[in-house]
């Protein structure tokens, strides 16, 4: 069980995170790394949780800075800033830290790639005599999507099809010494390759960088619990340097913030048909779906979605209209709350091309879709099968010059679904 699964900010207007808030907040905390040490909740780092919120069995004597994310990209996430925060007692200064990149990261595979290859990539990480591991945080990528496990736990999954220039950013507890990173690659080409960074922190709030490159273990298609400490990958090949970050056929590629900060930077205008070189389409409406299931043990909390169309939208998220807008011009930012039973969003687009004659359209989403011609019954519901509709067709990318610059409309009020 996820001990922290329920515990929220401290500026939330939760009874439950009120009376933490209060019984932690005259404690000195020490949270390197980010300036956000006054919105942190300082609590046990290990607690027994109980449903009727009234228990804590407290644990070790150090403590932990907790977070609920902002969704990024419009995908509803939860976790951990990467920090640590002490007693005022046994704090020691906080170190000077930069921001996590993939400047001396290497993508790493096998020798060759095939299209439809499975890989498996190992790296295990004992720390200096004397030093105690408390947590890492890491950005990772993967041409073209990948999970990723800490010490058998899958922490997460990340770049879906064809979007390896994203990388995601995961905060992680680590043991105090012996620990197995370990990544799932899939491809789709010829240009499998994953890249990866890991900043480390010890005990005494030193850090260091494990980066992806030639001392990681690489082999297709790995057996069954690989992922797994106990798993011996001592006959497992080295991994192959296939290039470094900013190389083709990868490019530039965009981290994830921390905390991360929702734009629309890269995110694609796409439309239903093959765009004429005209770039005008007809008078039409299209539906567009996009569904999301999180990976196991996590559940959605919030999603911050940023949307724009041209010419006009109305958006629906797991069946519920949650907004529309016409203004080509002005991206929307919604606000959506799950509840606790929710095991996957589906974010759903009616986005019309409106005037009396052929038209430039496009729908500027943070996640893409699917379309259809003529729209069913039901389309925007959890539960629609939408696998014989098409794909989306990519008209530019975000900031681009067919449909110029966008500005963002403050949140809208939350909605819970």
């Amino acid at each position: 069980m996820n001990v922290f699964q329920d515990v929220k900010e401290c500026n939330y207007s939760n009874s439950l995170d009120a009376n933490i808030c209060k019984r932690t907040r005259h404690r000195h905390m020490v949270c390197p790394g980010d300036p956000l040490t006054t919105d942190c909740l300082a609590i046990k780092a290990m607690f027994e949780y109980h449903s009727d919120n009234s228990k804590y069995h407290n644990g070790p004597a150090f403590y932990q800075c907790l977070f609920r994310i902002p969704a990024y990209q419009g995908v509803a996430l939860r976790g951990r800033y990467c920090y640590t925060a002490f007693p005022v007692a046994t704090a020691p200064e906080p170190a000077a830290t930069t921001a996590l990149t993939f400047v001396a990261s290497e993508w790493i595979w096998t020798p060759t790639t095939t299209a439809g290859a499975i890989v498996g990539l190992r790296k295990d990480f004992t720390p200096p005599l004397g030093k105690a591991l408390i947590a890492a945080e890491a950005i990772i990528t993967a041409s073209n999507r990948m999970q990723f496990y800490v010490n058998g736990d899958l922490i997460g999954s990340g770049t879906p099809p064809n979007r390896g220039a994203f990388a995601s950013r995961f905060c992680i507890d680590l043991l105090p010494s012996f620990n197995v990173f370990a990544v799932n690659a899939h491809t789709n080409g010829a240009d499998g390759a994953m890249l990866a960074a890991i900043r480390v922190t010890y005990s005494d709030n030193t850090t260091d960088i494990i980066v992806s490159d030639a001392t990681w273990r690489v082999k297709g298609l790995p057996p069954a619990g690989f992922e797994q400490l106990s798993f011996d990958d001592t006959t497992w090949p080295a991994g192959t340097v296939v290039g470094a970050a900013g190389d083709a056929p990868w490019g530039p590629l965009f981290i994830a913030s921390n905390p991360p900060v929702l734009a629309l930077t890269r995110a694609q205008w796409v439309w239903t048909d093959v765009v004429p070189t005209t770039g005008l389409l007809p008078v039409d409406s299209r539906a567009f779906r996009r569904t999301f299931v999180p990976a196991p043990n996590q559940t959605p909390m919030t999603a911050n979605i940023l949307i724009v169309a041209d010419n006009e939208y109305t958006l629906y998220v797991n069946g519920v209209q949650i907004g529309s807008a016409a203004n080509a011009k002005v991206a929307q930012h919604y606000v959506v709350d799950f509840q606790p039973t929710t095991s996957e969003i589906v974010l759903a687009v009616l986005a019309a091309n409106t005037g009396t004659a052929a038209s430039r359209a496009g729908g500027h989403f943070v996640h893409g879709g699917q379309h259809a011609g003529a729209i069913p019954t039901g389309w925007e519901q959890p539960g629609f099968n939408d696998t014989a509709w098409g794909g989306v067709v990519a008209e530019e990318t975000y900031p681009g010059t067919k449909f110029g610059d966008l500005t963002i409309a403050a949140a809208s009020p939350v909605v819970t679904v």
